[in-house]
Protein backbone atom coordinates (compact mmCIF):
# COMPACT_ATOMS: atom_id res chain seq x y z
CA UNK A 1 0.00 0.00 0.00
CA UNK A 2 1.32 3.49 -1.12
CA UNK A 3 -0.74 5.10 1.71
CA UNK A 4 0.58 6.17 4.76
CA UNK A 5 -1.22 4.84 7.17
CA UNK A 6 -2.06 7.93 8.86
CA UNK A 7 -4.15 9.05 5.84
CA UNK A 8 -6.37 5.88 6.61
CA UNK A 9 -9.24 7.56 8.50
CA UNK A 10 -11.50 4.65 10.30
CA UNK A 11 -14.96 5.00 10.92
CA UNK A 12 -16.11 3.13 14.00
CA UNK A 13 -19.26 2.52 16.16
CA UNK A 14 -22.56 4.68 15.47
CA UNK A 15 -22.10 7.54 13.46
CA UNK A 16 -25.73 9.17 14.06
CA UNK A 17 -26.64 12.05 15.59
CA UNK A 18 -26.95 11.30 19.15
CA UNK A 19 -23.28 11.09 18.77
CA UNK A 20 -22.63 14.30 16.87
CA UNK A 21 -20.23 16.50 19.14
CA UNK A 22 -18.04 13.06 19.76
CA UNK A 23 -17.84 12.95 15.85
CA UNK A 24 -16.87 16.74 15.28
CA UNK A 25 -14.05 16.18 17.78
CA UNK A 26 -12.77 12.95 15.88
CA UNK A 27 -13.01 14.60 12.42
CA UNK A 28 -11.18 17.98 14.10
CA UNK A 29 -8.41 15.62 15.63
CA UNK A 30 -7.42 13.91 12.34
CA UNK A 31 -4.39 15.09 10.71
CA UNK A 32 -2.73 13.22 7.97
CA UNK A 33 0.51 13.01 6.72
CA UNK A 34 1.95 14.09 3.62
CA UNK A 35 0.81 12.63 0.59
CA UNK A 36 -1.78 12.74 -2.49
CA UNK A 37 -4.63 10.60 -0.69
CA UNK A 38 -6.98 9.81 2.49
CA UNK A 39 -8.85 7.08 2.39
CA UNK A 40 -12.51 6.93 4.39
CA UNK A 41 -12.94 3.39 5.70
CA UNK A 42 -16.04 2.17 7.45
CA UNK A 43 -16.00 -1.05 7.39
CA UNK A 44 -16.25 -0.62 10.94
CA UNK A 45 -19.58 1.64 11.46
CA UNK A 46 -22.23 0.13 13.32
CA UNK A 47 -24.87 2.25 12.43
CA UNK A 48 -24.91 5.90 10.26
CA UNK A 49 -28.24 8.26 9.77
CA UNK A 50 -28.40 11.60 7.81
CA UNK A 51 -25.59 13.63 10.53
CA UNK A 52 -23.14 10.78 10.12
CA UNK A 53 -23.21 10.99 6.40
CA UNK A 54 -23.01 14.85 6.61
CA UNK A 55 -20.24 15.27 8.51
CA UNK A 56 -18.28 12.74 6.88
CA UNK A 57 -19.29 14.70 3.95
CA UNK A 58 -17.92 17.66 4.52
CA UNK A 59 -14.88 16.06 6.31
CA UNK A 60 -14.19 14.67 2.42
CA UNK A 61 -14.90 18.80 1.18
CA UNK A 62 -12.56 19.63 3.54
CA UNK A 63 -9.12 17.65 2.82
CA UNK A 64 -10.18 17.67 -0.59
CA UNK A 65 -10.12 21.96 -0.84
CA UNK A 66 -6.63 21.28 0.62
CA UNK A 67 -5.54 19.06 -2.75
CA UNK A 68 -5.79 15.62 -1.46
CA UNK A 69 -7.65 12.89 -3.03
CA UNK A 70 -10.35 11.24 -1.29
CA UNK A 71 -10.87 7.39 -1.30
CA UNK A 72 -14.14 5.72 -0.05
CA UNK A 73 -13.56 2.18 1.30
CA UNK A 74 -15.74 -0.73 3.18
CA UNK A 75 -19.21 1.50 2.93
CA UNK A 76 -22.32 -0.72 2.64
CA UNK A 77 -25.00 -0.18 -0.33
CA UNK A 78 -27.14 0.85 2.94
CA UNK A 79 -24.28 2.92 3.54
CA UNK A 80 -24.06 4.23 0.25
CA UNK A 81 -27.87 5.42 -0.41
CA UNK A 82 -27.78 7.23 3.04
CA UNK A 83 -24.57 9.63 1.30
CA UNK A 84 -27.04 9.98 -2.30
CA UNK A 85 -29.85 11.14 0.32
CA UNK A 86 -27.43 13.60 1.56
CA UNK A 87 -26.04 15.07 -1.10
CA UNK A 88 -29.34 14.91 -2.85
CA UNK A 89 -31.03 17.10 -0.12
CA UNK A 90 -28.39 19.34 1.01
CA UNK A 91 -28.99 23.23 1.24
CA UNK A 92 -25.81 24.99 0.78
CA UNK A 93 -25.07 27.11 3.28
CA UNK A 94 -25.88 31.50 2.21
CA UNK A 95 -23.28 33.58 2.04
CA UNK A 96 -22.15 35.32 4.90
CA UNK A 97 -22.36 39.33 4.65
CA UNK A 98 -18.33 40.68 4.28
CA UNK A 99 -16.97 41.22 8.17
CA UNK A 100 -15.96 45.10 7.42
CA UNK A 101 -17.67 48.12 8.61
CA UNK A 102 -19.88 48.37 5.20
CA UNK A 103 -22.13 44.87 6.08
CA UNK A 104 -24.76 47.47 6.47
CA UNK A 105 -24.41 48.24 2.60
CA UNK A 106 -24.70 44.37 2.36
CA UNK A 107 -27.13 43.91 4.44
CA UNK A 108 -29.45 46.22 2.56
CA UNK A 109 -28.78 45.05 -0.56
CA UNK A 110 -29.79 41.64 0.02
CA UNK A 111 -33.03 42.67 1.80
CA UNK A 112 -33.45 44.98 -1.33
CA UNK A 113 -33.19 41.57 -3.34
CA UNK A 114 -35.22 39.58 -1.64
CA UNK A 115 -37.90 42.86 -1.96
CA UNK A 116 -37.30 43.09 -5.64
CA UNK A 117 -38.08 39.47 -5.79
CA UNK A 118 -41.14 39.01 -3.90
CA UNK A 119 -42.90 42.45 -5.49
CA UNK A 120 -42.05 40.46 -8.60
CA UNK A 121 -43.79 37.46 -7.57
CA UNK A 122 -46.86 38.99 -6.13
CA UNK A 123 -47.57 41.21 -9.47
CA UNK A 124 -47.31 37.45 -10.81
CA UNK A 125 -49.75 36.54 -8.56
CA UNK A 126 -51.58 39.61 -9.81
CA UNK A 127 -52.10 39.04 -12.96
CA UNK A 128 -52.53 35.49 -12.84
CA UNK A 129 -55.55 36.43 -10.58
CA UNK A 130 -56.90 39.14 -13.67
CA UNK A 131 -56.36 36.34 -16.03
CA UNK A 132 -58.74 33.59 -14.28
CA UNK A 133 -61.09 36.69 -13.06
CA UNK A 134 -61.81 37.13 -16.64
CA UNK A 135 -61.94 33.23 -16.99
CA UNK A 136 -65.34 34.01 -15.05
CA UNK A 137 -66.15 37.04 -17.06
CA UNK A 138 -66.44 35.26 -20.06
CA UNK A 139 -68.23 32.65 -18.69
CA UNK A 140 -69.96 33.17 -15.40
CA UNK A 141 -71.35 29.51 -15.15
CA UNK A 142 -67.75 28.83 -14.02
CA UNK A 143 -68.78 31.05 -10.94
CA UNK A 144 -68.24 29.49 -7.65
CA UNK A 145 -71.32 31.02 -5.92
CA UNK A 146 -71.19 28.78 -2.94
CA UNK A 147 -67.67 29.44 -2.39
CA UNK A 148 -68.33 32.61 -2.26
CA UNK A 149 -71.49 32.81 -0.28
CA UNK A 150 -69.55 30.51 2.27
CA UNK A 151 -66.36 32.96 2.34
CA UNK A 152 -68.99 35.99 2.42
CA UNK A 153 -70.11 34.12 6.47
CA UNK A 154 -66.75 33.65 6.84
CA UNK A 155 -65.15 37.36 6.13
CA UNK A 156 -68.34 39.17 6.88
CA UNK A 157 -71.15 37.94 8.93
CA UNK A 158 -68.89 36.44 11.36
CA UNK A 159 -67.45 39.85 12.02
CA UNK A 160 -70.11 42.03 12.33
CA UNK A 161 -69.67 41.53 16.49
CA UNK A 162 -66.49 42.61 16.58
CA UNK A 163 -66.68 45.23 13.73
CA UNK A 164 -69.63 46.75 15.60
CA UNK A 165 -68.28 46.72 19.02
CA UNK A 166 -64.78 48.54 17.87
CA UNK A 167 -66.33 50.72 15.84
CA UNK A 168 -68.99 51.98 18.68
CA UNK A 169 -65.88 52.63 21.29
CA UNK A 170 -64.20 54.51 18.82
CA UNK A 171 -67.06 56.99 18.28
CA UNK A 172 -67.29 57.00 21.87
CA UNK A 173 -63.42 57.91 21.96
CA UNK A 174 -63.42 60.64 19.18
CA UNK A 175 -66.61 62.03 20.67
CA UNK A 176 -64.92 62.51 24.71
CA UNK A 177 -61.14 63.48 23.17
CA UNK A 178 -63.07 66.36 20.75
CA UNK A 179 -65.79 67.09 23.61
CA UNK A 180 -63.27 67.82 25.89
CA UNK A 181 -61.64 70.42 23.46
CA UNK A 182 -64.82 72.16 21.99
CA UNK A 183 -66.61 72.53 25.20
CA UNK A 184 -63.78 74.96 26.60
CA UNK A 185 -64.66 77.40 23.56
CA UNK A 186 -68.74 76.68 23.57
CA UNK A 187 -68.84 74.93 20.48
CA UNK A 188 -70.28 71.77 21.39
CA UNK A 189 -72.02 71.43 18.28
CA UNK A 190 -68.92 71.41 16.17
CA UNK A 191 -68.69 67.67 17.54
CA UNK A 192 -71.34 66.38 15.00
CA UNK A 193 -69.09 67.87 12.42
CA UNK A 194 -66.06 66.31 13.54
CA UNK A 195 -67.53 62.82 13.75
CA UNK A 196 -69.34 62.83 10.75
CA UNK A 197 -66.30 64.08 8.94
CA UNK A 198 -63.54 61.75 10.61
CA UNK A 199 -65.79 58.37 10.76
CA UNK A 200 -67.36 58.69 7.41
CA UNK A 201 -63.98 59.73 5.75
CA UNK A 202 -61.15 57.96 7.58
CA UNK A 203 -62.04 56.05 10.26
CA UNK A 204 -64.66 53.84 9.18
CA UNK A 205 -63.04 52.27 6.03
CA UNK A 206 -59.58 52.01 7.52
CA UNK A 207 -60.67 51.07 11.21
CA UNK A 208 -62.59 48.12 9.47
CA UNK A 209 -59.80 47.31 7.03
CA UNK A 210 -57.45 46.92 9.44
CA UNK A 211 -59.11 44.78 11.82
CA UNK A 212 -60.41 42.56 8.66
CA UNK A 213 -57.14 42.24 7.45
CA UNK A 214 -56.00 40.81 11.37
CA UNK A 215 -59.32 38.81 11.09
CA UNK A 216 -59.63 37.54 7.56
CA UNK A 217 -56.38 38.19 6.07
CA UNK A 218 -54.31 36.18 8.43
CA UNK A 219 -57.00 33.41 8.10
CA UNK A 220 -56.71 33.05 4.31
CA UNK A 221 -52.62 32.61 4.74
CA UNK A 222 -52.99 30.13 7.37
CA UNK A 223 -55.86 28.39 5.60
CA UNK A 224 -54.19 28.01 2.24
CA UNK A 225 -50.30 27.54 3.89
CA UNK A 226 -52.21 24.41 5.39
CA UNK A 227 -53.82 23.24 2.37
CA UNK A 228 -49.90 23.51 0.74
CA UNK A 229 -48.43 21.59 3.95
CA UNK A 230 -50.97 18.81 3.13
CA UNK A 231 -50.72 18.65 -0.79
CA UNK A 232 -54.19 19.82 -0.95
CA UNK A 233 -53.30 22.61 -3.65
CA UNK A 234 -51.33 19.58 -5.57
CA UNK A 235 -54.30 17.49 -5.31
CA UNK A 236 -56.56 20.10 -7.07
CA UNK A 237 -53.56 20.79 -9.74
CA UNK A 238 -53.56 17.04 -10.26
CA UNK A 239 -57.17 16.86 -11.31
CA UNK A 240 -56.75 19.95 -13.47
CA UNK A 241 -58.27 22.49 -11.45
CA UNK A 242 -56.85 25.65 -11.09
CA UNK A 243 -55.87 27.02 -7.20
CA UNK A 244 -56.23 30.40 -8.51
CA UNK A 245 -60.21 29.78 -9.47
CA UNK A 246 -60.75 27.40 -7.10
CA UNK A 247 -59.37 29.44 -4.15
CA UNK A 248 -58.56 32.60 -4.51
CA UNK A 249 -61.23 33.97 -6.64
CA UNK A 250 -64.04 33.40 -4.32
CA UNK A 251 -62.28 34.87 -1.49
CA UNK A 252 -61.18 38.45 -3.28
CA UNK A 253 -64.82 38.55 -4.44
CA UNK A 254 -66.39 37.77 -0.81
CA UNK A 255 -64.64 40.72 0.40
CA UNK A 256 -65.51 42.96 -2.53
CA UNK A 257 -68.55 42.09 -1.19
CA UNK A 258 -68.58 42.02 2.58
CA UNK A 259 -65.97 44.99 3.31
CA UNK A 260 -68.12 47.85 2.04
CA UNK A 261 -70.93 46.29 4.44
CA UNK A 262 -69.29 46.03 7.29
CA UNK A 263 -67.63 49.60 6.66
CA UNK A 264 -71.19 51.15 6.61
CA UNK A 265 -72.11 48.94 9.88
CA UNK A 266 -69.04 50.33 11.17
CA UNK A 267 -69.78 54.10 10.60
CA UNK A 268 -73.52 53.95 11.81
CA UNK A 269 -71.85 52.49 15.02
CA UNK A 270 -69.29 54.87 15.40
CA UNK A 271 -71.71 57.58 14.77
CA UNK A 272 -74.41 55.89 17.86
CA UNK A 273 -71.38 55.65 19.80
CA UNK A 274 -70.36 59.58 19.30
CA UNK A 275 -73.88 60.26 19.91
CA UNK A 276 -74.57 58.55 23.06
CA UNK A 277 -71.26 60.58 24.13
CA UNK A 278 -72.31 63.62 22.78
CA UNK A 279 -75.29 63.51 25.62
CA UNK A 280 -73.57 62.54 28.11
CA UNK A 281 -70.66 64.83 28.48
CA UNK A 282 -72.01 68.09 25.99
CA UNK A 283 -76.17 67.61 26.50
CA UNK A 284 -76.53 67.38 22.83
CA UNK A 285 -80.02 65.73 22.62
CA UNK A 286 -79.92 62.76 19.87
CA UNK A 287 -82.51 64.72 17.17
CA UNK A 288 -80.11 67.64 17.71
CA UNK A 289 -77.63 65.57 16.81
CA UNK A 290 -79.47 64.16 14.08
CA UNK A 291 -79.91 67.56 12.85
CA UNK A 292 -76.84 69.32 12.26
CA UNK A 293 -75.27 65.73 10.95
CA UNK A 294 -77.95 65.87 8.05
CA UNK A 295 -76.90 69.64 7.57
CA UNK A 296 -72.95 69.23 8.36
CA UNK A 297 -72.52 66.36 6.34
CA UNK A 298 -73.47 65.95 2.83
CA UNK A 299 -73.35 62.32 0.30
CA UNK A 300 -70.08 63.59 -1.06
CA UNK A 301 -68.29 62.69 2.34
CA UNK A 302 -69.93 59.44 2.87
CA UNK A 303 -69.23 58.23 -0.79
CA UNK A 304 -65.21 59.55 -0.70
CA UNK A 305 -64.93 57.08 2.24
CA UNK A 306 -66.70 54.33 0.35
CA UNK A 307 -64.82 54.73 -3.03
CA UNK A 308 -61.65 53.76 -0.84
CA UNK A 309 -63.31 50.12 -0.06
CA UNK A 310 -63.09 47.84 -2.75
CA UNK A 311 -58.87 48.91 -2.86
CA UNK A 312 -58.88 47.84 0.97
CA UNK A 313 -60.35 44.31 -0.09
CA UNK A 314 -58.47 43.62 -3.03
CA UNK A 315 -55.27 44.41 -1.29
CA UNK A 316 -55.95 42.30 1.82
CA UNK A 317 -57.37 40.00 0.24
CA UNK A 318 -54.96 39.00 -2.63
CA UNK A 319 -51.69 39.82 -0.02
CA UNK A 320 -53.51 36.74 2.43
CA UNK A 321 -54.08 34.50 -0.33
CA UNK A 322 -50.39 35.26 -2.17
CA UNK A 323 -48.61 34.78 1.17
CA UNK A 324 -50.50 31.73 1.96
CA UNK A 325 -48.76 30.08 -1.65
CA UNK A 326 -45.24 30.94 -0.46
CA UNK A 327 -45.80 28.70 2.75
CA UNK A 328 -43.03 26.42 2.40
CA UNK A 329 -42.50 22.22 3.62
CA UNK A 330 -43.07 23.47 7.70
CA UNK A 331 -45.46 24.14 10.56
CA UNK A 332 -42.86 27.18 11.46
CA UNK A 333 -43.50 28.87 7.63
CA UNK A 334 -47.50 28.98 8.38
CA UNK A 335 -46.79 30.95 11.19
CA UNK A 336 -44.44 33.18 9.64
CA UNK A 337 -46.16 34.34 6.39
CA UNK A 338 -49.52 34.52 8.30
CA UNK A 339 -47.86 37.21 10.54
CA UNK A 340 -46.43 38.76 7.56
CA UNK A 341 -49.72 39.11 5.41
CA UNK A 342 -50.94 41.18 8.42
CA UNK A 343 -48.21 43.14 8.35
CA UNK A 344 -48.15 43.67 4.95
CA UNK A 345 -51.95 44.26 4.46
CA UNK A 346 -51.98 46.63 7.17
CA UNK A 347 -49.00 48.51 6.09
CA UNK A 348 -50.66 48.55 2.58
CA UNK A 349 -53.73 50.03 3.58
CA UNK A 350 -52.07 52.69 5.83
CA UNK A 351 -50.01 53.65 2.71
CA UNK A 352 -53.44 53.39 -0.26
CA UNK A 353 -55.24 55.26 2.51
CA UNK A 354 -52.99 58.19 2.38
CA UNK A 355 -52.51 58.26 -0.88
CA UNK A 356 -56.51 58.36 -1.43
CA UNK A 357 -56.00 61.48 0.94
CA UNK A 358 -53.67 63.24 -1.52
CA UNK A 359 -55.64 62.77 -4.26
CA UNK A 360 -58.74 63.75 -2.91
CA UNK A 361 -56.39 67.04 -1.92
CA UNK A 362 -55.73 67.91 -4.99
CA UNK A 363 -58.82 67.11 -6.59
CA UNK A 364 -60.25 69.59 -4.23
CA UNK A 365 -62.98 67.13 -2.44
Amino acid sequence: MDTNEKNIFCCQGAWTQTENIKLQRKLAAFQPARGERIIIDGSSIEMLDSVGALLLSHFSQHWESLGYTIQWRGFSETHEEVFSLVEEYRVENPPLPPKVSLAWVYNIGLKSARFGAQLLAYLSFIGAICYEGLGWVKAPLKIRFRSICYNIQTSGTNAIFIIALLSFLIGVVLAYQVGVQLRNYGANVFVVDFLGIAILREFGPMLTAIIIAGRTGSSYAAQIGTMKLTEEIAALQTMGLSPIEVLVLPRITALLIALPLLVILSEVTGLIGGMIMSKAMLSIEFKDFLHRFSYAIDLQTFLIGLVKVPVFAALIASIGTFQGFQVKDSAASVGEHTTISVVQCIFMIIVVDAAFSILFNKLGL
